[in-house]
């Protein structure tokens, strides 16, 4: 079924009933044109830029309103609403019935479409009252019509087509015996018309309405409505079997439905697609359409059902809480029972978790206290030892390196005094300073570090440094109520960050939560 929802847009059509300011209707004007183009995000851009400068009551819903229509057009049924809703509720604090039988229109036509049909008749009888108040008969006719189209589109997806026509012949009824401009509602009027008629298989009459429709658009800009009436016009040839002609008008509603965010035209447009092809049996087309077909009702269907949901949690929010007082002071107690169940639930849960972190900390410190003996550990490999003091020009070939023995164990000896030294807190520290120090080369000092260090350099040094520190937080506790950059600082880091980033690949655990349990590891 083919989803307009023709009552925002006469408000463009009856823009002239409207006391509004110069740069308001300018750029509101403009957002149609953009709408029409099919540029919806910048549209929508405009149409925020609206509400900014809506110095009115009914400035801000007019805004509102347009807002909700571009959601609407892209299948964003949520957003539309909210917008939607929040026009309602500025509006029913004027004595606007003008934009009230707009407003109310449009909620019924959201309902209608999701089959909440309680709610959809609720607001078509607020409207319907609403028009009764407006003095202004050309208004008054205008709105009565969109009434009309409204009961029209509901009859149409009952399958009652001759009801529906009554209704749009009611409709047009009134459209004459408005002197101002209606063409875009006669438009929508005369497009359903060829639309009920087609269901009943009069495609001549159908016919003669898409002309009418498409005649009347010439004067706008090409938007949706056109690709509409294409649609009609294919789906009228198919029929006949005039394929060339079908396919004449199916190719300008599907460039105007690619290029559209409405996913309501997209869904038509691709339906009489799916059934042009399969005619002309065309397979690999109709599997691609297909695919397109697919996609755009598994969105339409997500949004509906977050539509509906959001419905069903929004219904009669007022008089709930007016009517059922009692009931919501019930809710308030079982949710703050709730929450005190809770709360209980994650003190133990943090209890519990809080627990299980102290024990992973404590075997963590034994785990630091065992690389830390390995690390600076006195004893070199036992096979050097032996091998050195029976010949110190024993040689030890490995990876296209050959050291003396003897070397190895005079390297690991001034690794030894280095690393008692503390020289590694200096943050200028190098591999050939290093290896000047251990008085050998940088190939045997890589060589020695990478064997028996089992790392390179660089993350030698490093680990060294957070050994240190973290020999510090354990003995000196005034350590842990430094800032972490003196912490970095005096273990020889450039900046705050490495020296965090390196902890954490040290110890698995960021400097402040290390010292954070190292506090409560002590309490206890």
């Amino acid at each position: 079924m083919m989803r307009f929802f023709i009552i925002i847009l006469t408000l463009f059509s009856s823009a002239v009933y409207c006391q509004d300011i110069t740069e308001f209707n300018t750029i509101y004007t403009k957002t149609y044109l953009e709408t029409s183009q099919k540029d919806f995000n910048k549209a929508l851009k405009i149409a925020d830029s609206l509400y900014t400068i809506s110095e009115t009551p009914v400035l801000q819903v007019k805004s509102l309103m347009l807002s909700a229509t571009l959601y609407d057009q892209s299948g964003e049924f949520e957003k539309s609403l909210n917008y939607a809703l929040d026009a309602e509720k500025i509006i029913e604090k004027t004595d606007n019935s003008i934009w009230k039988a707009k407003i109310y229109g449009f909620l019924a036509t959201h309902y209608r479409y999701v089959r909440l049909f309680d709610k959809s008749k609720k607001y078509a009888e607020l409207g319907i009252n609403a028009v009764k108040d407006i003095a202004n008969s050309d208004v008054s006719n205008n709105m009565m019509a969109m009434m009309m189209q409204e009961m029209a589109y509901y009859q149409t997806e009952q399958k009652n087509y001759k009801e529906s026509i009554d209704k749009l012949e009611k409709a047009k009824h009134h459209l004459a015996n408005i002197k101002g401009n209606t063409d875009i509602t006669s438009i929508t009027n005369e497009q359903l018309l060829g639309y009920n008629y087609y269901a009943l298989g009069d495609f001549d009459k159908s016919f003669m309405h898409y002309q009418n429709a498409l005649k009347l658009s010439k004067k706008f800009p090409e938007n949706y409505l056109v690709g509409l009436i294409h649609n009609g016009f294919a789906s009228i040839y198919l029929k006949k079997k005039e394929l060339d002609k079908a396919k004449e008008h199916l190719d300008i509603a599907r460039r105007i439905a690619d290029e559209s965010k409405y996913l309501a035209l997209k869904n038509e447009v691709y339906n009489t697609s799916e059934l042009y092809y399969s005619m002309t049996k065309n397979i690999d087309d109709l599997i691609k359409t297909q695919k397109k077909h697919d996609t755009v009702k598994k969105t339409l269907q997500k949004e509906m059902e977050t539509f509906v949901n959001k419905s069903y949690s929004q219904i009669d929010n007022e008089n709930i809480k007016i009517k059922k007082t009692d009931s919501i002071k019930s809710i308030i107690i079982g949710i703050a029972l709730l929450l005190i169940i809770i709360a209980i639930i994650f003190f133990i849960f943090y209890r519990n978790k809080q627990k299980k972190n102290i024990e992973e900390f404590k075997k963590l410190l034994k785990d630091l206290d065992k690389k830390h003996n390995e690390l600076i550990s006195n004893e070199s490999p036992e096979p050097i030892d032996k091998l050195a003091a029976e010949d110190e020009n024993y040689l030890i070939n490995e990876e296209e390196i050959t050291i003396p023995a003897g070397t190895v164990k005079k390297i690991l000896d001034k690794l030894k005094e280095f690393e008692n030294s503390k020289s590694f807190t200096d943050n200028s520290i190098s591999l050939p300073f290093l290896a000047s120090y251990c008085e050998t080369n940088i190939k045997y000092l890589s060589y020695v570090i990478n064997t028996h260090k089992h790392k390179d350099f660089r993350n030698y040094i490093n680990e060294l440094r957070i050994d240190f520190v973290v020999d510090k937080l354990r003995k000196f506790p005034k350590y842990r109520n430094y800032k972490i950059a003196i912490l970095a600082e005096e273990a020889g880091f450039s900046s705050p960050n490495k020296f965090s980033t390196i902890f954490k690949k040290v110890t698995n655990i960021t400097p402040s939560l290390f010292i954070k349990y190292l506090n409560e590891t002590e309490k206890k």
